[in-house]
C-alpha cells in the first residue's frame, strides 16, 4: 500500500487515529467487541504512533509508579469480558482479543480481582493489547496499516478529506483521511504568573513528572539535601491526591531511626473546588457523612469526578486526624494568606491542576488555523456528546475531527439532573470514547435497536438488567409456592379424623441423629420394638425445657407410663416424597411427676388440651441447647421430678 496519497478520493483511509496509546487502541478494542472491526479495516484505518511498536497499546501510561484507581478485574474484563446479554452483544469469541484470556499479564489482572493493581502492570496488558491489534491491522495491507516512530505535524482540511502530514526519521509524507481521531493524549504546564507567581516557578514541579520514577528521585533528591522538608500540593483531584500517596508511600526515609521522610503538618494541600469522594450508592455515601443531592442512572455517586481507592482512603484518614503529616486547605479565594505562607514555606510546591492537550496545527478548509473550546484557559479541548471537537467562538461540532483520551474534555450526561461532567478512565475511552467514534462512522447501528445516543444504549441496557433481576426474583419467590397437584399429594397422607388441620405456630420434632443423641436412652419395648426415653423439666408456665444433660452421662432407663390414644401424626422432609410418620406407630408419651395431671394424648400439629409437648417444642430445643452450655438451674429445680418422653416405635 503506498504510503503516500493524492487528494484525488481513491485509496483514502476511512479513518486516521493519530495517537496509538490506550485510547487509541480503543478504537479497534471496541469495534472488535462489536464485530465491526473486519469492516472498519476493510475500509481503511491508519494508526500514527510516535512511539516504539512496544509501547502501541500503553502509550506512558506503564511509567507511573501509583495504583490503578479502578479493581483490576473491571481493567481486563472492559477489554475480554463476554457480554451477550447486552445490546448490542459484546464478544471477542473469533477476534484478535480472544488469545488474550491466556496472556500472564490478563491473568495477573484477574488474580488482582477486587483490587486495585499498579499501573505499571495496568501498562503491560495494554501493551499485550496493541501488540495483537497492531498485527491485526497488518492483516489488511491493502487498506489498513499501523506506523511506528512517526509523528503527526498538521492536519488540514482539503475538500471532504484530511490531509494528515507526517515525519519519520526526518522525512515528510501525506496521507489522506475522511475522519480523524486525535488520541495524543495530555500534557501539563507551569501556570501562569496570575495562578502561581513566577517567583516560586523555580521550586515548583509538575504532579505528571513527580508520580513517574525518574521524578520522584529527583524530588526526594531535593527534599534529601534541604533542612526543612515542606511540600505544598496545589490541587484537590485524583492526581493531588496521588502525589501526597507517594510522598507519604514512595520516598526514602531520611534516616534509619525514621520511617518515614516527612513528619506533622509536613505536607500541606490547598484547594479551591469541595474534595469529592466516589460512592457506589446513596446509602454508602450518606453512612460516610456526605449529603448526595443527585446519583447517576445507576445509583453511584461522584462517578466521574469522586475519589477512588487509595486517593479515597488518603482523603478519609486526613479528615479523621489520622495522618498528622498532612494538611488540608479549602481556599475560598485566591491569593489569600494561608496560600501565601504555605508558598513561602515550602521547599518544593507540586501543581496538580489537570492536564491541557497534546495538540497539532488544524488547519480549516480556507487554510486558516482552527481555534477549538477549551474547559479554561490551557485546559483540555473539549468534545461534545458525541466526541467531537468544536470550534472555539461558536461551539459548532466539527463533523469530521474527534477527540479520545485524556487530554480530551469528554462529557458525560449521565447523572439525574441531566447536567454535564467529565469523564477520564481507561474504560471510559475504550467504551464511551470510542463507541461514539464508531457510532460517526458505522450509524446508530453501533447503539443497537431503537437508540441513537450512547446515553440511550446504556440506559436501555440498565432496564434490561432490572427486568431481568426482577424476573429471576420473581422466579426464585414462586418456586417456593406448593403447585396443587404436590399440595394434594402431601393432604392424602394426613388422617384427618386423629390430627386437626396445622396452624403456622406448629412445631416439627426432628428426629435425632445417632451422633447428637447422647442424652437419649434406648431399650427394648414390650411391643418388640425399641423405645427411647429422654428427660424434660417442667417450669411454671408449662413449658418444657431439657434437664442439663451431661455429656459423659446418659439418662438411665425410666419406666415411661404408657398412654393411649391415636397414634401422634409427625412431618419429616425426606425429599418429595415428604414422608409423614403417621403411617407408623410412632407416640410420646408422656410421665408426669406425681401430683400433676397427664396428658392423654400429645400430637405434633394441632393445639392440645393442656400441656403439650409439641406445642412447646421451640423452648424445648432452646432449653436443649442452654443446657449442652451449663445448666445455670440446676440448683432451684433438685425437689422438682423430670418429665419423661418415651418415644416407641415398631
Amino acid at each position: 500500500m503506498e504510503a503516500t496519497r493524492s487528494g484525488g478520493g481513491a485509496n483514502v483511509f476511512k479513518l486516521a487515529i493519530i495517537g496509538g496509546g490506550p485510547a487509541g487502541i480503543g478504537i479497534l478494542v471496541r469495534a472488535a467487541r462489536l464485530g465491526y472491526l473486519p469492516a472498519l479495516l476493510e475500509q481503511g484505518v491508519l494508526m500514527i504512533h510516535s512511539g516504539p511498536v512496544e509501547s502501541v497499546g500503553t502509550g506512558n501510561l506503564g511509567e507511573y509508579i501509583i495504583n490503578s484507581n479502578t479493581f483490576a478485574k473491571s481493567l481486563v474484563s472492559s477489554v475480554l469480558e463476554e457480554k451477550p446479554e447486552l445490546d448490542p452483544p459484546e464478544s471477542i469469541h473469533g477476534t484478535f482479543l480472544e488469545p488474550l484470556s491466556a496472556h500472564p499479564a490478563a491473568k495477573r489482572l484477574m488474580d488482582a480481582g477486587n483490587a486495585t493493581i499498579g499501573l505499571s502492570e495496568l501498562g503491560k496488558f495494554l501493551a499485550a493489547v496493541g501488540g495483537v491489534a497492531r498485527l491485526e491491522m497488518l492483516k489488511y495491507p491493502a487498506s489498513s496499516t499501523c506506523l511506528v516512530h512517526t509523528t503527526a505535524v498538521q492536519v488540514e482540511r482539503v475538500g471532504s478529506q484530511c490531509k494528515i502530514t507526517t515525519k519519520t526519521s526526518g522525512a515528510s509524507k501525506c496521507y489522506f483521511a475522511e475522519h480523524v481521531a486525535l488520541a495524543m493524549g495530555g500534557k501539563q504546564e507551569m501556570p501562569p504568573p496570575d495562578l502561581l507567581p513566577t517567583v516560586y516557578h523555580g521550586k515548583t514541579w509538575l504532579s505528571d513528572n513527580v508520580l513517574r520514577d525518574a521524578g520522584r528521585v529527583a524530588l526526594a533528591d531535593v527534599l534529601a539535601k534541604a533542612k526543612d522538608k515542606k511540600v505544598c500540593i496545589v490541587g484537590g483531584s485524583h492526581s493531588a491526591f496521588s502525589v501526597a500517596w507517594t510522598l507519604l508511600h514512595k520516598m526514602p526515609s531520611s534516616s534509619s531511626s525514621s520511617p518515614s521522610l516527612f513528619h506533622a503538618k509536613d505536607i500541606t494541600m490547598l484547594h479551591r473546588v469541595p474534595v469529592r469522594c466516589y460512592y457506589g450508592s446513596k446509602k454508602e455515601a450518606e453512612a460516610d457523612g456526605v449529603v448526595v443531592d443527585k446519583i447517576d442512572k445507576c445509583g453511584s455517586v461522584n462517578t466521574f469526578t469522586g475519589l477512588r481507592e487509595d486517593a479515597k482512603a488518603l482523603y478519609r484518614a486526613i479528615e479523621a486526624n489520622k495522618e498528622a503529616r498532612v494538611r488540608l486547605f479549602h481556599l475560598k479565594k485566591p491569593n489569600c494568606p494561608v496560600q501565601t505562607q504555605a508558598y513561602d514555606h515550602a521547599t518544593a510546591i507540586v501543581w496538580c491542576c489537570g492536564y491541557g492537550t497534546n495538540m497539532i496545527p488544524i488547519v480549516d478548509i480556507d487554510a486558516t488555523p482552527m481555534a477549538f473550546s477549551q474547559s479554561s484557559r490551557g485546559g483540555a479541548v473539549e468534545v461534545d456528546l458525541k466526541g467531537r471537537l468544536m470550534r472555539g467562538a461558536s461551539r459548532e461540532p466539527i463533523d469530521w475531527l474527534f477527540g479520545i483520551g485524556v487530554g480530551f474534555s469528554l462529557r458525560a450526561a449521565f447523572d439525574e439532573m441531566r447536567t454535564e461532567t467529565r469523564a477520564d478512565g481507561v474504560t471510559v475511552y475504550h467504551r464511551r470514547g470510542a463507541t461514539l467514534i464508531l457510532a460517526a462512522l458505522f450509524g446508530h447501528a453501533i447503539y443497537g435497536a431503537d437508540c441513537t445516543t450512547f446515553e440511550q444504549m446504556v440506559e436501555k441496557c440498565e432496564r434490561r438488567r432490572k427486568d431481568d433481576k426482577t424476573k429471576d426474583d420473581t422466579t426464585t419467590s414462586s418456586s417456593k409456592i406448593p403447585r396443587p397437584a404436590e399440595t394434594k399429594r402431601l393432604a392424602k397422607h394426613v388422617d384427618e379424623s386423629t390430627s386437626p388441620p396445622a396452624t403456622p405456630s406448629c412445631s416439627r420434632l426432628k428426629e435425632k441423629s445417632p451422633s447428637t443423641a447422647t442424652s437419649i436412652a434406648k431399650r427394648a419395648s414390650p411391643h418388640g420394638g425399641s423405645s427411647t426415653t429422654m428427660t424434660l423439666s417442667r417450669v411454671k408456665n408449662t413449658s418444657f425445657v431439657a434437664a442439663a444433660p451431661s455429656p459423659n452421662r446418659r439418662l438411665q432407663g425410666r419406666e415411661p407410663t404408657t398412654t393411649t390414644g391415636p397414634p401422634m401424626l409427625r412431618r419429616s422432609s425426606f425429599g418429595d416424597m415428604r414422608r409423614h410418620t403417621s403411617h407408623s406407630s410412632l407416640r410420646i408419651d408422656v410421665a408426669a411427676p406425681s401430683g400433676a395431671t397427664a396428658v392423654a394424648s400429645v400430637r405434633s400439629c394441632g393445639k392440645p388440651t393442656r400441656l403439650s409437648v409439641a406445642g412447646g417444642a421451640k423452648e424445648a430445643i432452646q432449653g436443649i441447647r442452654s443446657a449442652r452450655c451449663g445448666n445455670n438451674q440446676q440448683g432451684s429445680d433438685k425437689k422438682q421430678q423430670p418429665v419423661v418422653v418415651h418415644v416407641e416405635s415398631s
